[in-house]
């Protein structure tokens, strides 16, 4: 079966997802574990003494789709309506799903997420 691209018009339903991730261990299993160490960690250009050493690193993402677009941290997506009919396949999504936010420009993906509770 190949796919074909079709013009739609969808209807997501308001949401907001949370997520906050401590990266220490996730890192030091990348090789990042010196900056972790208070004994090896070097921050001297920064402190000016070797005193300075990284405890953790927390990302916190929020995702947020409502009435007027969508709002990802900094990167923000808007919706814009027009008065002109709109001529497309209805997609009403009323059921758990996978969303994506990407770059237009380069197609890199900037967020993903799912949707399992409406």
């Amino acid at each position: 079966s190949e796919l074909s691209e079709t013009v739609v018009n969808v209807a997501l339903p308001k949401f907001k997802i949370e997520g906050e991730y401590k990266l220490r261990r996730p890192l030091s299993l990348l090789g990042v574990s010196k900056a972790f160490n208070k004994d090896e960690a070097d921050f001297s250009g920064i402190s000016g003494s070797r005193d300075l050493f990284v405890h953790d690193v927390v990302h916190k993402a929020v995702v947020e789709v409502n009435e007027e677009g969508s709002q990802a941290a900094a990167v923000t997506g808007v919706i814009i309506y027009t008065q002109s009919a709109f001529v497309g396949t209805p997609f009403v999504v009323n059921h758990p799903f996978l969303f994506f936010i990407r770059n237009r420009q380069t197609g890199d993906v900037l967020f993903a997420g799912q949707v399992n509770h409406l």
